[in-house]
């Protein structure tokens, strides 16, 4: 008997119902998805001043250090001012040789006035008189400036900064021969803000028109992703559009300007321009691991109300921060596997968990900082200026 009633236990044991396999779904949302455009760009300084010398003599000093920060008016050079100076003190004396001239001159005019009146000195003598303190005058004038060209070579000398910017290395040493207007002596690139270019494609122009016009009091940010894929902390404003499309590449040229208070972008610099060119209305996403790929075939796993697997063949559009947006295959309030979809089969029943919602950022509320799946930049040897690459997948 005993013997019977264990064999009846192991009989119920065995015919026990096995347990669902668990796995976490997406229960789908319709929303609005920023579709983002993506360029490579190179920045530029908005402004970039050769230092040149207006005078001519040997450098006698330099007075900054090379790759460092100048302020405006700072002293950068300084030419031997010996030549010059000996010039204005010339200058000066022959001045003061003609003032003392224009004051005889005078003197005998206002001597002559009141003789004429008497009849002591004839008209013509004054008249000659006054003539010759006018010509003293103007032998005056033209002293004085002698003295006022003299005094500004003496001030050429000493070569200031023109502007606040990143000075380069010095193109000069100490001792060389300065021509006047033709050696270069360095360049001074401003910092903030900074220049991006880039070349965009015409629907993509009009596509960000478009936004822009529907969209007035929105902000439209530009993106800067850097070479370390770092997305750029401060955005951009377009500046500068090109008035004509290029006839051999088909794109137009766009200027974006960036703050730059850290100094961290250097003329230059290869990245990547991203901006949001349209909005996908009632987008419906899905993550890029539950798609399965067959032969060519998109597919994903579909949990039905009776919990019972279903494999749904979906086409997808524009990937956004890891997700596929799907055009067709699916419909809202579908839950999509997203966990655990290498455990089931269709047919299968499961246990189906919710997981987070799959949502991504707002144009307005950016990614500053995130990490940006992108391709190696090009280096400048291998990709041409302005040459454009699209992040989003359209069909």
């Amino acid at each position: 008997m005993m013997t019977a009633c264990s064999r009846g236990k192991g009989t119920q044991t065995s015919q026990a119902a096995p347990t669902p396999t668990a796995v976490v779904v997406s229960t789908l949302r319709p929303q609005t998805v920023p579709i983002y455009s993506e360029y490579v760009g190179e920045t530029e300084a908005v402004n970039v001043v050769e230092i040149h010398s207006q005078v001519q003599g040997f450098l006698q000093q330099i007075a900054f250090k090379e790759g460092s920060i100048v302020q405006k008016g700072q002293l950068l050079f300084v030419i031997d001012p010996r030549p010059y100076q000996a010039t204005l003190q010339e200058a000066k004396a022959t001045l003061e040789v003609q003032q003392e001239t224009v004051n005889n001159a005078q003197k005998i005019v206002d001597r002559y006035t009141p003789l004429t009146q008497q009849h002591a000195v004839s008209q013509q003598q004054l008249d000659s008189a006054v003539a010759t303190a006018k010509e003293n005058q103007a032998q005056v004038e033209s002293a004085q400036a002698q003295v006022a060209a003299a005094q500004l070579n003496v001030n050429y000398t000493r070569i200031s900064a023109p502007m606040t910017g990143s000075i380069g290395t010095s193109q000069v040493k100490v001792g060389d021969l300065i021509q006047s207007g033709s050696t270069l002596l360095d360049t001074i690139y401003s910092i903030s803000p900074m220049y991006v270019t880039f070349a965009i494609s015409q629907s993509d122009y009009l596509s960000y028109t478009n936004r822009r016009r529907q969209q007035p009091k929105q902000a439209h940010p530009i993106q800067l992703i850097l070479g370390d894929r770092s997305v750029y902390g401060h955005s951009g404003t377009v500046d500068m559009v090109a008035p004509t499309v290029s006839t051999t590449t088909g794109t137009l040229s766009i200027r974006a300007t960036f703050p730059n208070p850290e100094g961290v972008l250097k003329p230059g610099l290869f990245a990547r321009v991203r901006f949001v060119a349209r909005d996908a209305v009632n987008a419906l996403l899905v993550p890029q691991g539950a798609i399965q790929q067959l032969q060519g075939t998109q597919s994903v796993f579909v949990v039905g109300s009776d919990n019972k697997v279903q494999q749904r063949t979906v086409t997808t559009g524009a990937t956004v921060a890891n997700l596929e947006i799907v055009s067709s295959g699916l419909q809202p309030g579908d839950r999509v596997v997203v966990e655990g979809v290498q455990k089931v089969q269709p047919g299968m029943t499961v246990q189906a968990q919710e997981g987070p919602a799959l949502t991504v950022p707002t144009a307005e509320e950016g990614e500053a900082g995130s990490k940006m799946p992108t391709s190696p930049l090009p280096s400048p040897a291998s990709s041409a200026k302005g040459s454009a690459t699209m992040m989003p997948k359209e069909n």
